[in-house]
């Protein structure tokens, strides 16, 4: 199956897909976190990080990194088109449109989520991808989640989204309100991977190699698995998934070998782009946030308490 690795805003940002590339693989597609409409335009933030791994703009010789897929996120048609506008300038043919994330921020603003009680709005940004999609400017993808409030919203939804023409659809199978906590209704999701018309990828609490052979074996017609905190946590977990190895395959020097690689480079990322301790930090800190499982004890102990530059350097030695 594809393997594909999740967006998730702070952390896997144009560096770090383009890192990740490059040291550990076995990915097929990285999603970029969403673009946005902030103060009546798209975010310029999200624009600047997208270009980081574009393969557009990298050596021909030498790929920045696996396929880059922007993700959008909007509350209306007219949100929708402005956003897809922009990245088809830039030269994006294959955009995700976000109708899972379960951020308050987001959801109160009828984005993510908040959009999948809104079957009109729905149907209406549907149409748009379908009349982009007849012309071959795009082709289009769905994340989503199985509601807001309840799993009857996806259901509601399943019969525009199967009369969309979608190269995949994306469920994570918990409610917006849930966000990351409360257990996985398998159940919904089953019946959902046996009425859904277009190729279904699961995502949620992928966090080995076994799992993902699980889920390969009770679900055959599964596209493929999006994994977020898992790989955040074990970077090698999809190229361990695609040699057909199981997760004590690597050994831990190797691993931590190459997480301190990939370390390096968006350390010298960061020092080139940051100015001043405290921002500097706060973004390279935010690598090590999931990778205490894949760390011996003492060695995360040490970092978390890091708060200047010199600390951090002795740390690297």
């Amino acid at each position: 199956m594809k393997i594909l690795f999740a967006p998730l805003q702070g952390y896997t940002t144009g560096i770090y897909r383009k890192a990740h590339a490059e040291i550990f693989g076995g990915v097929d597609a990285y999603y970029a976190p969403f673009l946005r409409i902030e103060n009546g335009k798209p975010r310029e933030k999200d624009l600047q990080d997208l270009e980081v791994s574009n393969p557009q703009h990298s050596n021909p010789e030498k790929p920045a990194c696996a396929i880059t897929v922007p993700q959008i996120i909007a509350n209306s048609v007219d949100e929708f088109k402005v956003l897809t506008e922009v990245l088809l300038q830039k030269g994006f043919t294959q955009i995700d449109f976000n109708m899972g994330c379960p951020f308050p921020m987001q959801v109160s603003r009828h984005r993510g989520a908040g959009l999948l009680s809104d079957a009109q709005t729905v149907k209406v940004i549907m149409d748009e991808i379908a009349q982009l999609s007849a012309t071959g400017a795009a082709r289009f993808s769905v994340k989503m989640r199985l509601g807001q409030s309840s799993p009857d919203e996806a259901f509601v939804l399943l019969p525009i989204l199967n009369d969309t023409p979608l190269t995949q659809i994306t469920l994570h199978p918990r409610l917006g309100k849930q966000q990351y906590k409360g257990v996985l209704d398998i159940l919904s999701f089953e019946k959902f991977y046996n009425e859904c018309r277009h190729p279904l990828v699961y995502n949620g609490d992928i966090t080995s190699v076994s799992q993902i052979c699980e889920m390969e074996r009770r679900y055959p017609k599964l596209a493929g698995i999006m994994i977020g905190r898992g790989m955040l946590a074990r970077p090698s977990l999809a190229a361990e998934y695609k040699a057909a190895t199981d997760a004590n395959a690597v050994s831990e020097n190797e691993l931590l070998s190459k997480i301190l690689k990939m370390h390096g480079k968006l350390y010298e990322h960061a020092r080139s782009t940051y100015q001043g301790d405290s921002q500097f930090l706060s973004h390279i800190k935010s690598f090590w946030d999931y990778l205490e499982p894949s760390l011996p004890k003492k060695t995360f102990k040490k970092i978390k308490p890091v708060n200047s530059t010199n600390t951090k350097k002795q740390l690297l030695r």
